[in-house]
């Protein structure tokens, strides 16, 4: 798990995370939501 590739497929996984983290961030308070609840409905 922690060889070199391992390392690498947990670096990654930080980052989509992150990103998520990030995504979910600016949709809560750039007035995402209302946009995620139109496509939703």
């Amino acid at each position: 798990m922690f060889s070199k590739r391992g390392k690498g497929v947990i670096k990654w996984i930080w980052i989509v995370f992150a990103v998520l983290i990030i995504l979910s961030m600016i949709f809560a308070y750039g007035g995402g939501v209302e946009l995620v609840t139109t496509v939703a409905n």
